[in-house]
């Protein structure tokens, strides 16, 4: 993993409102793979026995994208109330 929780990006949705491109650090990805829906019910750590029942998280997609000099990133994204933020990035 690359980055830190909640880092604000930009990002474009085609007409079914799945991602299509973003800006991430002032650099512009293409999605270039089928994004995956990412779950909206969070992974509790195993020590906690009773967790809470009633948390949703934000909706998100995992992307691949390809920078225009030819970076590849995979983004957790995840849309809130402030927006579109960038959950984590994979190299």
């Amino acid at each position: 993993m690359l980055t830190t929780h909640g880092e604000p990006v930009t990002v474009w949705l085609d007409g079914t409102d799945l991602p299509t491109r973003l800006v991430h650090h002032g650099m512009r990805y293409r999605v270039i793979d089928q994004p995956t829906s990412l779950p909206q019910t969070p992974e509790w750590p195993s020590g906690i026995s009773h967790p809470p029942a009633n948390v949703l998280l934000a909706p998100g997609w995992r992307v691949t994208g390809r920078s225009d000099d030819d970076t590849l990133l995979v983004f957790d994204l995840r849309h809130s109330a402030i927006g579109w933020t960038v959950e984590a990035t994979y190299a």
